[in-house]
């Protein structure tokens, strides 16, 4: 690498962070100066930005010298380095601006290849970036023998066919007219003017050959028609050669100026109607979380934009490719075109229509390359075959590309995460439920194992017997007690089936009380459950377990010999149960978690598996109502549950009616 500054060899280390700007052009060494600039980036541990502006001479290149441009790009950005175009008048203005906006230290440029005489004669882009880069340290590297560059082309913005000559010619026709007209009143400068404007107005409409061809004509009709001698191209007075030449040169700079501003603003529209429409992809693809959606929106902006076939193929099982079917894709698949794909898929590289490898392919497939790899192919089969011989759609194509593959890369991921995140607490809920179990189950074994040992072994007396066989029983019933609830808290996860008919809530509340009356024996136990009560539609045994499950969850969380208290009425809508206690109440925080699985209150006994709440709140949300807890005023926690009173209830007819 050869390198010319104000310091002619590279440092070794650098005292702060360095950022490296490669200015590329479509010369043959591109590829070369791209290399180079990595290499000098890596040595000093600094960001490498390669950059390429787009000026009014660029219209003019080839075909050829477009595409090297798009590949030295693609190759950069495969080397890691970020790339970014720039447009504007020149070239060495837009690489100092641009190099200032972004704290760039260093700037990497090829060496000139025009010749001493040119070079003195209209300058070169190295010279003007070292008198005007002030900190910045330029960098002139020479790559590989440069292959011949390939002579640029006059890119039309039209094809300057018959008829734009023949729109020249009748312009200047029109302008001869009106002149004409004006003559005997006006003077020539005046009508020096309005031949110009007509060449304005044929370099607004028309190319560089027809207005070239209007400028001419401007001057010659000019002479043939308005200087003496008339009719004539001869000159009487040779000052008029100086008035040609002047005029010629005005016209072909106005002409040239206008056709360079037309360059531009069709450049501009160009840049913003790709800006707006990844813009537009990017905004929607951000606000959506769900994949097919997201493969949707993607598909239906290729659609819009390059007006095509398009088809998105993800990876399945193994790895192989299956065509994805999203509402918008239009392209068919068939065997030899997934083969395309796949090949393209293992290799991350552009292949089908258009291109190098497999060009018998009818669709050009694009690879959807995220930070973690490949996440699928695209194939998008154009409407005009050489659509994308142009190298700014193909790179259009691919921005949409990268866009949907970091779309599908952050949806992947989400949905990793959230199976993740459901994998941890699965895992919470089984070590739980584990610890729970075992610790419950262990408790009362152990309790019944002594009792049983006792009696066989010990023969107590008829007293002693009886305690033990109570505490058996006893134990048995918490057994049961936790089994059913595991066993109905496993159903209710999978879906509960209400049954819902008209009941009487006292005869369910008469029921419960009943069962639980050994329990309840040293407990006073007020109830208050109106007479007029209107008939409920419940499934009386999912109820029944609701009002068991919160009166021995109050037994359990209160102190021995303190009341209980059952109260129910209506409001007309639904009809509320509380059962309300006279223990500690609950902790601040409490309220909402009581009715978590497996949580079970600070206070009071640490029995249970804390799923007894859990599946009220299943019971009672199934049958449209809800459950909530609270702190009592003066003291205690009460459990609140509605139930919906929703249809017409069954008319009742009295007795010895």
């Amino acid at each position: 690498m050869q390198a010319y500054m104000r310091d002619h060899a590279i440092p070794k280390t650098w005292p702060v962070a360095e950022r490296v700007l490669v200015c590329i052009s479509p010369s043959p060494a591109a590829g070369q100066l791209v290399r180079a600039g990595r290499r000098l980036a890596t040595r000093l541990g600094a960001e490498w930005i390669v950059a390429y502006v787009e000026t009014p001479a660029s219209a003019r290149l080839s075909q050829a010298d477009r595409d090297r441009v798009v590949q030295t790009l693609r190759l950069a950005e495969q080397l890691g380095a970020e790339t970014a175009t720039l447009s504007g008048p020149t070239m060495s203005e837009e690489i100092l601006t641009y190099a200032r906006a972004r704290n760039v230290s260093k700037i990497v440029i090829g060496k000139p290849v025009r010749s001493l005489w040119k070079r003195m004669l209209f300058g070169s882009i190295a010279d003007a970036l070292v008198r005007g880069s002030g900190d910045i340290d330029i960098y002139v590297v020479s790559g590989d023998k440069e292959a011949p560059v390939s002579r640029p082309h006059r890119e039309r913005l039209e094809p300057s066919n018959a008829l734009a000559y023949a729109e020249a010619l009748g312009i200047v026709a029109l302008c001869t007219a009106v002149a004409w007209g004006m003559f005997p009143h006006v003077g020539l400068s005046n009508l020096i003017m309005l031949y110009l404007l007509g060449v304005v107005v044929v370099a607004m409409r028309s190319s560089r050959g027809p207005t070239v061809l209007a400028s001419v004509l401007s001057v010659a009709t000019f002479d043939f028609f308005f200087v003496p001698p008339y009719f004539s191209f001869a000159v009487s007075d040779t000052q008029y050669l100086i008035t040609f030449g002047v005029m010629l040169v005005v016209a072909l700079v106005i002409s040239g100026l206008t056709v360079r501003t037309r360059i531009q603003a069709l450049a501009a529209r160009e840049r913003e109607r790709r800006t707006a429409a990844l813009y537009a992809m990017s905004r929607e693809l951000a606000n959506t979380r769900d994949a097919e959606s997201l493969l949707a929106i993607a598909v239906q902006h290729i659609l819009e934009v390059f007006s095509a076939e398009v088809a998105v193929l993800l990876p399945e099982a193994g790895g192989r490719l299956g065509h994805r079917v999203v509402p918008a894709a239009t392209l068919a698949i068939d065997t030899t075109e997934l083969a395309v794909a796949q090949w393209v898929y293992a290799h991350r590289e552009l292949a089908g229509l258009g291109t190098s490898t497999l060009p018998g392919a009818t669709a050009l497939y694009v690879p959807l390359v995220g930070s973690r790899g490949a996440v699928g192919v695209l194939g998008v089969r154009p409407d005009e075959r050489h659509a994308f011989d142009s190298p700014e759609q193909l790179h259009l194509l691919e921005t949409f590309a990268n866009q949907t593959a970091l779309a599908i890369e952050r949806a992947v991921l989400a949905e990793e995460a959230q199976a993740t995140q459901v994998r941890m607490e699965t895992e919470r809920l089984r070590n739980s439920l584990l610890s729970s179990v075992s610790h419950d189950l262990r408790t009362p074994l152990a309790a019944i194992t002594g009792a049983a040992s006792t009696l066989i072994e010990g023969r107590p007396a008829a007293e002693a017997q009886h305690e033990l066989l109570q505490t058996i029983r006893e134990e048995a019933d918490r057994l049961n007690r936790l089994v059913r609830n595991l066993l109905e808290m496993t159903r209710l996860e999978s879906g509960v089936e209400v049954r819902k008919e008209w009941h009487q809530l006292e005869e369910v509340v008469g029921a419960v009380l009943g069962r639980l009356e050994p329990a309840l024996r040293d407990r006073p136990v007020r109830t208050d459950v109106p007479k007029d009560l209107p008939l409920v539609p419940m499934d009386d045994v999912l109820i029944d377990q609701v009002l068991t499950n919160l009166l021995e969850n109050a037994l359990k969380y209160t102190p021995a010999a303190t009341g209980v208290e059952l109260r129910a009425w209506s409001d007309g809508s639904s009809v509320t149960v509380e059962i309300a206690d006279q223990g500690p109440g609950l902790a601040p925080g409490d309220e909402a978690r009581v009715f978590d699985k497996f949580y079970r209150g600070a206070a009071g006994s640490s029995r249970g598996a804390g799923l007894g709440l859990t599946i009220c709140r299943a019971i009672v949300e199934a049958h449209g109502g809800r459950i909530w807890a609270q702190n009592r005023p003066d003291g205690g926690a009460a459990f609140r549950f509605t139930l919906p009173l929703e249809g017409t209830p069954p008319r009742v007819e009295a007795e010895g009616g």
